[in-house]
């Protein structure tokens, strides 16, 4: 069946990057533009966000990139303010942004690391969709995909941070899906494993593909989810890892014949 006449999952659509990152953020970009997307790449650094706008622009799209530090409120609304004039009000949201406490091993947190962690991975996504949500309902609906991690369901001895504020953003996810659902509003949250080196070789030996999902694998997930043909699809936490957490080393007696 040919899909020559069949638009892109996005169409007319202006999605917005929030922490447009050289792996993940600039793939989800550049498909969201192959679908038909609008595309509003901002990060508190532009070298990617600009470099992929560019080739965006380059193949025939639109997009645009904005310096924009999302623990800030008024650098958040003064981005939405040109995007809105320059593109269109936000349909869709990619939360992409991270702070990693590395060093992070301790109930005795470092309170720097602790509020970072907090600023960047939680209530950065948490603020994006506060002032997104009331345009969004005013037009009938909008989708939001927040970027989290395993780490915030596993029983992790590093990254404290990290591990709650990602799993705060579950929280999130679930609370906009569930407030906002009959608004046409729908929420996500993915839970992607993109590693290279020792860590990526030894996710591909316990997964069920035998390798690291790449960027643009998780762009194309993050995508349909954030179009409508993911239409019942809300209020899920999602691996995108190649199946490492179906296939955790769990103690099983041994086969029988």
């Amino acid at each position: 069946m040919s899909n020559t006449n069949r638009s892109g999952m996005l169409e007319g659509k202006v999605v917005l990057i929030a922490g447009a990152g050289p792996q993940m953020g600039a793939a989800t970009a550049m498909i969201a533009a192959r679908e038909g997307a609008k595309v509003a790449l901002t990060a508190r650094t532009t070298d990617t966000a600009e470099t992929t706008a560019k080739a965006i622009a380059d193949a025939g799209g639109q997009a645009l990139a904005l310096s924009c530090d999302l623990t800030d409120e008024d650098d958040v609304r003064t981005a939405l303010g040109t995007i809105e004039a320059e593109l269109g009000a936000v349909d869709a949201v990619f939360y992409n942004a991270a702070y990693y406490d590395n060093r992070q091993d301790s109930i005795d947190i470092d309170e720097e690391a602790w509020e970072k962690s907090m600023a960047v991975n939680l209530e950065g996504g948490m603020r994006v969709a506060r002032l997104i949500i009331p345009s969004m309902v005013e037009r009938g609906g909008g989708s939001f995909v927040f970027n989290s991690s395993a780490a915030a369901i596993v029983a992790g001895d590093t990254r404290f941070g990290y591990q709650v504020s990602k799993a705060g953003l579950n929280a999130v996810t679930r609370f906009v899906a569930g407030k906002y659902g009959r608004d046409g509003i729908r929420a996500n949250a993915t839970l992607p494993f993109v590693l290279e080196g020792k860590i990526g070789e030894a996710a591909a030996s316990l997964n069920c593909i035998g390798r690291s999902p790449t960027s643009e694998e998780i762009g194309e997930a993050v995508v349909f989810l954030l179009s409508d043909r993911a239409a019942v699809i809300t209020g899920q936490i999602i691996h995108l890892d190649g199946g490492l957490f179906v296939r955790a080393p769990w103690p099983t007696p041994s086969s029988r014949r």
